[in-house]
């Protein structure tokens, strides 16, 4: 991936302020991959998170700093996650985003999930079971080789094509199969009391803090250098750090 222009960053970070975080995810991932917001919607999540990781790689480098709250003692812990681990390609995956599970007697293909389908239903989040399940059935393609529309379907249309509770729990448990970079976990130990757990890491959630920090540091530079010499803000995003900074210093910022 080729590292972004100063302008471009900060034409995704536009795109994504003020947006929840799907969205932000999908204004970044766009910008990263030179993708419009409807062509980075429709990938799968795991590919949007693998433009978004790419991104903090190229941009920023360094490996990402966080923090986690241990489960068994309360005890927050400082996190250093390698950008090399969240790079890692997934093992065991032929990339195809399609998988089938058979829930008594009965085939049931279907897809990766995307953020167009998290948009769709629970743009803040699947929070709630009705979410949850209408999220789910978006992503099944057929039932014993016959299409299914699940996100056009209602409670009964559900049932009657096959999408019981049963079927879109044994599709939920299969999602991670078809797209496991869409649920990266940490193995991490609590050094206080050696409770260990695998940790969520939400790769759009960290990556979208650094993009800020850098976005609205620029936007700064940009207001005093604007300010003092009535430059526009295309010619000062041009000049180089160097000269940049030297201006800064100048006008005593």
């Amino acid at each position: 991936m080729a590292v972004l222009t100063q302008a471009q960053l900060l034409q995704g970070w536009e795109g994504g302020a003020g947006q929840g975080p799907v969205a932000r995810a999908v204004a970044l991932a766009a910008a990263a991959g030179g993708h419009s917001f409807a062509e980075a919607g429709a990938l799968p999540l795991g590919a949007r998170d693998a433009l978004l990781v790419g991104l903090r790689a190229a941009c920023f480098r360094g490996d990402v700093e966080c923090l986690a709250d241990c489960p068994g003692c309360g005890e927050e812990l400082e996190v250093t996650v390698p950008l090399s681990d969240l790079r890692r390609p997934a093992e065991g995956v032929d990339g195809a985003g399609e998988g089938e599970v058979c829930v008594r007697g009965r085939l049931v293909r279907f897809r990766a999930l995307t953020s167009r389908d998290v948009l769709a239903v629970a743009p803040g989040g699947a929070d709630s079971p009705d979410a949850r399940r209408r999220l789910v059935s978006r992503c099944v393609l057929a039932v014993d080789g016959e299409a299914v529309e699940g996100g056009a379907l209602d409670g009964e249309g559900l049932v009657r094509a096959g999408l019981t509770d049963e079927v879109l729990a044994a599709v939920a448990a299969a999602l991670p199969s078809v797209d496991p970079r869409a649920d990266i976990r940490l193995d991490l130990t609590c050094a206080l009391c050696g409770h260990a757990w695998a940790a969520p890491f939400d790769v759009p959630a960290h990556v979208w803090a650094d993009v800020n920090a850098c976005a609205r540091g620029l936007l700064a530079d940009v207001h005093a250098l604007a300010r003092a010499y009535g430059w526009r803000e295309d010619d000062i995003l041009a000049l180089s750090a160097a000269r940049r900074r030297f201006y800064l210093e100048a006008i005593g910022t």
